[in-house]
């Protein structure tokens, strides 16, 4: 038997131990946060700078987008007052004018509505009411107004049109049917009118370029859900309506008041083209556009009574339209928020807390000024147009309606559907009307 060094079994024994160490992952397991791959260690530290650097931008932008549109929504207030202010307009034939009020249930203030028209100045008038059921209640009402006023031209057309799936043009279709003058103006149920009225709008057509004359429209009523829409009408609306006038030369043509030749639209086309949108009056106004007439926007407000209106009511007629401004104009519902500074400001004030370790009351008292600055304008254009500031309570509600706006006009991006006067609609590209339940298949080969 051969003799074997001490030393070299202590070699082999020392080798072979460390083997048995690095197989069972001890090292790893000890050492694991010190032997990551230098690699990896970059590849992290790159992808929080990415996420710090995104993180900043969008701070930095919700930064600048709060006094931008808190400017802009300024410069819209001010092309209200532009609007508004007096024009002279020169004497002309009395123009003969029939009024076209469709209606639907005994709303509250539908008698006054009616019999405001009925104390018109205008010397050549009629009024044609129509409802779609014949035993509506809204008829009744009409007939007394009809009775108070024997000496005003006031007929009661009970039916529709089976025209198409708007069924205020299907009223309409009706009522242009009967219509014994060539100037018709349409009328909502809820608006009121001064003995002015129908005089004011007549002077518009004075000008032969003129071919639709609009109106702003004037919240009025009570109640929380007639409270948010008069804050929304004498405030966001106005607004858009009046700088689309001043900056752009257009007019946002409102539905509520329109006063229009027959003759004209029928060569245009008539209510036939508009009668599957729920925008008719934006069609009916881009259809006069693009046959060359000016569309005129009177300084004579009109006003929208909404009395007894809930919050819910409220919310599902803004959810509507504005589904159908996301439709019909994409880009300009896009630019919508930039109308809206108390949203712009919200964000940008949570972004900048976010970013930093404690509460800084120099930030508040910015966003607050901001949002203070913004609401003392509202409450100026709302003097203008109703007389009156706001009560404190309402001036105290208007941060909030913006706040409800802004979720509406996002929950508007992802609903397709409206429930209108009883129907359930789909609304297609363009504003388009489709009965829900049908495929927009079926609906192309159909057209």
């Amino acid at each position: 038997m051969r003799h074997r060094p001490a030393g070299r079994w202590r070699i082999r024994g020392d080798l072979a131990w460390r083997r048995q160490i690095l197989r069972s992952g001890a090292l790893q397991r000890s050492f694991g946060d010190v032997r990551c791959p230098p690699s990896r260690t970059r590849d992290n530290s790159g992808q929080e700078g990415g996420r710090r650097m995104t993180l900043a931008t969008l701070v930095y932008l919700l930064v600048v987008l709060a006094p931008v549109s808190l400017l802009l929504t300024l410069l819209a207030h001010a092309a209200v007052f532009i609007v508004l202010s007096p024009r002279r307009t020169g004497d002309a034939p009395v123009l003969p004018i029939t009024v076209l009020k469709p209606v639907k249930g005994a709303e509250p203030g539908l008698y006054e509505n009616l019999a405001s028209l009925a104390r018109q100045d205008h010397p050549a008038y009629e009024i044609l009411v129509a409802a779609e059921d014949a035993r509506d209640p809204a008829l009744e009402i009409a007939r007394r107004v009809q009775e108070d006023f024997p000496h005003v031209s006031i007929r009661i057309h009970p039916g529709a049109r089976a025209f198409g799936l708007n069924p205020k043009v299907n009223l309409l279709a009706a009522l242009f049917e009967r219509a014994r003058y060539d100037a018709v103006l349409i009328s909502d149920s809820n608006v009121r009118v001064g003995p002015e009225y129908l005089g004011e709008m007549a002077a518009e057509m004075t000008d032969p370029a003129v071919g639709l004359v609009t109106n702003i429209v004037v919240g009025e009523g009570e109640g929380l859900g007639a409270l948010l829409e008069r804050l929304h009408l004498n405030s966001f609306v106005a607004a858009a309506t009046s700088l689309a006038r001043v900056a752009a030369g257009r007019a946002c043509v409102i539905g509520k008041s329109m006063l229009l030749r027959r003759s004209d639209l029928e060569r245009l086309g008539g209510l036939y083209e508009v009668r599957n949108l729920l925008a008719e009056d934006f069609a009916i106004g881009r259809m006069y556009e693009v046959a060359g007439f000016r569309i005129a926007l009177s300084p004579y407000l009109v006003r929208c009574v909404n009395d007894g209106w809930t919050v819910e009511r409220f919310l599902n007629r803004h959810v509507r339209w504005a589904q159908m401004r996301r439709r019909i104009a994409p880009g300009a519902y896009l630019g919508e928020l930039l109308l809206n500074p108390v949203l712009w400001i919200t964000l940008a004030t949570a972004a900048l807390w976010s970013t930093r370790p404690g509460r800084d009351l120099r930030l508040a008292a910015v966003a607050a000024a901001g949002v203070a600055v913004k609401v003392a304008s509202d409450a100026l254009v709302s003097r203008r147009l109703r007389g009156s500031l706001p009560r404190p309570f309402e001036i105290l509600v208007m941060p909030f309606k913006d706040l409800a706006m802004a979720a509406v006009w996002l929950v508007a991006c992802f609903r397709r559907r409206v429930s209108w006067r009883g129907n359930e609609l789909r609304i297609e590209e363009g504003g388009r009307l489709v009965p829900a339940e049908a495929r927009s298949v079926e609906i192309a080969e159909a057209t």
